[in-house]
């Protein structure tokens, strides 16, 4: 189940009220220290016979108080140095809470990957399958997110490729960059070019957004629906392309073990919705992607 700490909760005390154990509960969730849990923070309470994944973490994760790079770079099988390089952390000894860290992809060859999208696009554009979309420009554009600044200029080369998928995914690696005036003005030149014309004017937002300070702040690339709870039958509220949301909790899997798109665990992100307040999940999509730029 899923169980949304209250006040005065503890791991020994949810543990005893669910008949499971506090380790059983660690195993489920990414906690980085038993003694510090915080109100409204959404935790899976396991289930006898149900293996579902780790809940708390990526694409990207938030900061709890109590947090060191130590620890989640054990929680996400990775290592410190790797979190530091991701997220231009100068003090890896240093980490604040409620800030947002990338979870996941090394810092990648730039040219090879630049390669690999060009390559990938000059023999398959036209014919490119779900899984090849996935792996290859889905994946990379967190790829390019790690490289930081200096995914820069290959991105405003790849903006120019013929093929529509590369473009897509470049401005959406914009996106995720965040940066910066160059972009800015390259974003704009695409206005005219259908295929990423609107994604692009999203785009623009979401940079303004991070000079802003507010890098926790993302956008819907496209139409969703924010779920009540974790379960696609459950009611939801229609969002419109461009809502800005503010993740309070990344990859929550099904509590009840329900089958995703692809036949694996379906997985949902906790969000509030900025302008309303509303909280509620966002159910992932293809192979467990966020719409989320």
């Amino acid at each position: 189940m899923l169980y949304i700490v209250r006040p005065g909760d503890t791991l020994f005390r949810l543990a005893r009220r669910f008949g499971t154990t506090v380790e059983a509960i660690l195993e489920a969730n990414v906690i980085c220290n038993p003694d510090l849990i915080f109100a409204g923070e959404p935790l899976i309470i396991p289930e006898p016979g149900l293996e579902l994944p780790k809940a708390g973490g990526g694409p990207y994760y938030i900061v709890l108080p109590g947090d060191t790079l130590w620890c989640l770079s054990r929680q996400f099988n990775t290592t410190i140095a790797v979190l530091a390089a991701i997220n231009q952390i100068p003090n890896p000894s240093l980490i604040f809470a409620g800030s947002e860290l990338l979870i996941g992809p090394e810092i990648p060859d730039p040219v090879q990957l630049k390669e690999t999208w060009e390559r990938t696009a000059a023999q398959f554009c036209d014919v490119m399958s779900s899984l090849q979309i996935h792996g290859i420009y889905y994946i990379g554009s967190f790829q390019w997110e790690a490289l930081g600044p200096r995914a820069i200029p290959y991105l405003l080369q790849l903006l120019r490729n013929p093929c529509d998928v590369v473009r897509v995914y470049t401005v959406i690696s914009f996106g995720r960059l965040g940066l910066n005036q160059k972009v800015k003005e390259a974003l704009q030149s695409v206005f005219a070019d259908p295929a990423v014309a609107d994604l692009a004017r999203l785009t623009l937002q979401r940079i303004e957004l991070v000079e802003e300070g507010s890098e926790r702040i993302h956008l819907l690339i496209r139409e969703d629906v924010l779920l009540k709870e974790p379960n696609l039958n459950a009611p939801g509220t229609p969002l419109p392309a461009g809502t800005k949301v503010t993740a309070l909790r990344w990859h929550i899997p099904s509590p009840t073990g329900e089958e995703g798109p692809r036949g694996d665990i379906q997985v949902y992100d906790y969000v509030q919705v900025v302008e309303t307040g509303q909280t509620g999940f966002l159910a992932r999509v293809g192979f467990n992607e966020i719409l989320l730029i």
